[in-house]
């Protein structure tokens, strides 16, 4: 059934750039078929990832309809059959398409999002029968930059994938990270094998690649051949938390010259599958390079570390249990879905029952909440959030609920802002801002408590014009209780700016060459200050600051302050390239990476959103917040006269 039709005009992603899909014209007719420009022109639309999804023939798309739907505004495309094609919609409300969802034979196979409603996409996930792949796209180049979820199996074709189209990023994003190989908590002399192991695979992976005679372009993947996964135990080896992996993995391919890649180890980190090994080309007349790292075959011989067997009875069997009940998942509908995610909920209680180590404890504490509030925010499992209360009840007080109840927290809201009515999404933030309240009182020193303070803080401070007192009481709250993380960093900055904006600011950086900075050094009668990163800085404001630059060279001084983040090295890397690739970007520019999280230059004035541009007189007095850069000549013009 289409529901009732609107007419609302939509920006729409498309090969990574903003455009506009006007509905008030080419989409004005109700419903649209065969060859008219609506239904054309919503079918022209391709997915940014390689998925396999219904591709009308000529014959078919005289068989489509084309219609605008309301709630949630955007539109759908169906045979008229009842089989759906297409669905574009906008979930938040805000006239600009953010949900892009294709079809193959009626079923959703993948979804294009945008998750910050910046217009343009940046997470990618393969959903139904098309898998569990997840991936995000912080830079929103339209080039998964990490999973955030993806199977063994999925692992393994992702590799092949790497290897046949000679990709090393593609491969490099499989990779244990440092953090999560850090989060492992693996004895010593396992650990430095493990790190050693990944870094071989860096290093030799593009080699391999380059140099392998076996997989071509015509060569395809056909499966996995993992067998079934392995417990390695906690407490043991010099090992504290329990490993759950595959150790001489495998996957099998067509080519004329092969049919197998053995891809080492893989090892589970919460939702993510990752390799530690350089994969080999597995020719029978030449024994492997290594064998596993956790379980090593007889003829790689074995670590002190190196574990030999295998769990107690009761762990092996959650473990079994979790399995199946994944695979019974990926198959489930309708209520059995509802059973099911309850049924995996109780496992991962069990687990975290059964496990005495505090840390192995508190993982899987987290994974509960993460996978209920998921499955909750997804409508697989519609009484998660009672459940989730009901678990931290029983628990009292022990170590670690806040976790459970932060996740909660936001599982409403983000149900709503993906499905619900503006009425519904209203009443599910109003609800989110009183459950962050309620939890900072009822966890006052959890560090999540400084998270809950900074966005009552900002709420209240973007939602009151003129009294900023309660914005303040927040930010004096958070700068009391965590003084020294970046939440108080970002507090007292902000309290800063509230409490002393009007008097004069200053401000201290560094140059965008190294040199330092002071507000005080400009002479101008008007200061723009720009907090911006490359993703939040479009080519439409770039051409707007070098006009205003221009034509108000003696009078207005406009200061960059770049912060890029969140990593130190990339972010001044990507800042660097930006100004490379947009030589009109030549006013002043400042640069402390960190984003708002950490940058130094950011903590200095609050900021917690961005783009986020201040006009200031020439002795730093604040004059606008949060202007718009679309606003700032006519304030300009306003201050000069």
């Amino acid at each position: 059934m289409i529901v009732g039709f609107t007419s609302i005009s939509f920006r729409l992603v498309i090969a990574g750039t903003i455009c506009t899909f006007a509905l008030i014209s080419a989409f004005d007719l109700q419903d649209s078929r065969g060859q008219d420009a609506p239904l054309k022109k919503a079918l022209s639309i391709k997915a940014k990832q390689d998925v396999n999804y219904e591709r009308p023939t000529a014959e078919v798309l005289e068989q489509c309809v084309f219609a605008k739907t309301k709630n949630p505004a955007g539109f759908v495309v169906h045979h008229n059959s009842g089989r759906i094609l297409r669905r574009f919609v906008d979930t938040n409300g805000d006239n600009k398409l953010d949900h892009w969802a294709y079809f193959n034979n009626g079923l959703e196979v993948y979804r294009d999002l945008d998750t910050n409603f910046d217009g343009r996409t940046d997470e990618y996930r393969w959903i139904g029968p098309a898998g569990t792949r997840w991936g995000v796209d912080p830079n929103q180049d339209g080039k998964i930059d990490k999973w955030k979820m993806i199977s063994a199996e999925e692992v393994a074709y992702e590799c092949f994938e790497a290897i046949r189209s000679r990709d090393g990023d593609r491969f490099n994003r499989l990779l244990l990270t440092t953090t999560e190989l850090e989060a492992l908590q693996l004895g010593a002399e396992l650990n430095r094998d493990v790190a050693a192991r990944v870094q071989n695979a860096i290093k030799e992976f593009s080699k391999m690649a380059r140099q392998q005679k076996v997989i071509d372009r015509d060569s395809k993947f056909l499966d996995a051949g993992n067998g079934r996964p392995q417990l390695m135990a906690g407490g043991s080896f010099g090992n504290r938390r329990d490993l759950v992996i595959y150790d001489q993995a495998s996957c099998f391919f067509e080519s004329e010259k092969g049919n197998q890649i053995a891809l080492g180890s893989l090892v589970r980190v919460g939702n993510v599958w990752k390799m530690i090994d350089l994969p080999e080309i597995v020719n029978f007349n030449t024994p492997l390079a290594s064998g596993g790292a956790f379980f090593p075959l007889p003829q790689y011989g074995t670590t002190s570390t190196a574990a030999t067997t295998v769990a107690g009875e009761n762990l092996s069997k959650l473990y079994d249990q979790l399995t199946k009940l994944d695979e019974s998942l990926a198959q489930a509908k309708g209520a059995r879905v509802q059973q099911l995610e309850k049924q995996k909920a109780d496992i991962f209680v069990q687990f975290y029952l059964k496990t005495d180590d505090p840390k192995m404890k508190q993982n899987w504490l987290e994974n509960l909440a993460d996978s209920v509030a998921h499955s909750y925010q997804q409508g697989r499992f519609d009484d998660g959030l009672k459940y989730l209360e009901k678990f931290v009840a029983s628990q009292k007080n022990s170590d670690g609920l806040d976790y459970v109840v932060w996740s909660s927290v936001f599982a409403e809201y983000g149900r709503a802002n993906s499905t619900g009515s503006s009425q519904q999404r209203e009443a599910a933030y109003s609800n989110m801002i009183s459950s962050l309240d309620k939890f900072q009182k009822q966890y006052p020193t959890s560090a999540k408590s400084a998270d809950a303070l900074i966005q009552l803080a900002v709420h209240d401070e973007v939602n009151s014009t003129d009294d900023q007192s309660t914005a303040i009481d927040w930010y004096e709250a958070c700068l009391e209780r965590f003084p020294n993380t970046k939440y108080g960093k970002r507090s007292k900055g902000a309290l800063t700016r509230l409490k002393r904006g009007k008097d004069g600011l200053s401000l201290t950086s560094k140059r965008a060459g190294g040199q330092p900075f002071k507000l005080g050094e400009t002479n101008s009668e008007i200061i723009v200050l720009h907090f911006w990163e490359t993703w939040c800085f479009p080519d439409a404001d770039i051409k707007e600051l070098a006009r205003l630059a221009k034509k108000y060279k003696d009078d207005v001084t406009i200061i960059g302050c770049n912060i890029e983040g969140p990593n130190a090295t990339e972010g001044t890397k990507k800042f660097q390239e930006f100004l490379k690739q947009h030589p009109e970007v030549n006013w002043l520019q400042l640069h402390e990476p960190g984003s708002v999280e950490d940058s130094p230059l950011a903590h200095q004035l609050g900021i917690s959103t961005e783009p986020a541009v201040f006009l200031l007189d020439g002795k730093g007095r604040l004059i606008e917040s949060n202007i718009g850069i679309s606003n700032l000549e006519r304030e300009i013009e306003r201050q000069l006269n």
